[in-house]
């Protein structure tokens, strides 16, 4: 039992310097490693440096080349010239059939609908026009009415007038003279004239009058006061 217990540390501590030992190696190795990776990046940074005088002093040579051997812009070819600067040149949008007869549908729609509103337009201008000459004609035939009206409210007036005179002319005169005039007067005139004058100077007139004459006044008078809206005679 001793002799393990005294063999353990020994194995150990062995251990430990072979762990050791291994681990000094493995850093010596990634030390050479990085010692590369460095020495590998120096000599392409060296490389690249004497490089780009090189190309500097042969970029102007080829650029001379280049403007020397390069067509002058007079003899570029012409249709290179004109397709550059022709706008028709340009690539154009592309539509399918469908497309281009839904367009087409579209646009003969349209150019309908443009009629019809021009129609329509036209249409209202002439109801317009048709409305403002029917109102012209109305107010025209209202004021010939009013003057009409005033008219014959004047005739009126004038023969209310001239009745009214002839009315006291007949009052003045004697029955007998005026029995005389209403035998050979109108009947009209008469039934106009005797439905205005007042009952008791009408009364000796008819006396003095022709029978038949007299009798066929009476009838006339009677039936114009018989009928609704007609004045009678004067009181």
């Amino acid at each position: 039992m001793m002799k393990h217990i005294r063999i353990l540390p020994v194995t150990v501590i062995a251990l430990a310097l072979i762990f050791g030992i291994k681990l000094t190696a493995v850093w010596s190795d990634a030390q050479g490693v990085l010692f590369d990776v460095k020495v590998a990046e120096v000599q392409a940074s060296e490389k690249a440096a004497a490089s780009e005088p090189e190309a500097e002093q042969t970029k102007p040579a080829a650029a001379k080349a280049a403007g020397e051997n390069a067509p002058a812009p007079s003899e570029l070819p012409r249709e290179d010239v004109v397709a550059s600067n022709d706008p028709a040149a340009a690539p154009q949008p592309q539509f399918t059939k469908s497309e281009v007869e839904v367009l087409e549908r579209l646009a003969q729609r349209r150019t309908e609908l443009d009629r019809r509103s021009e129609a329509l337009d036209m249409r209202d201008n002439l109801l317009k026009a048709t409305e403002s000459r029917i109102d012209e004609k109305i107010a025209k035939l209202r004021e010939m009415e009013e003057t009409l009206n005033g008219l014959l409210r004047l005739h009126d007036e004038e023969k209310k007038a001239q009745m009214q005179s002839l009315v006291k002319i007949y009052e003045r005169m004697k029955p007998k003279d005026a029995a005389r005039i209403f035998n050979d007067l109108e009947m009209e005139i008469l039934i106009d004239v005797a439905s205005n004058i007042k009952e008791s100077k009408m009364a000796p007139i008819l006396a003095e009058m022709n029978s038949s004459r007299a009798n066929k006044l009476t009838v006339e008078l009677a039936t114009r006061r018989a009928l609704p809206g007609e004045e009678g005679g004067k009181s």
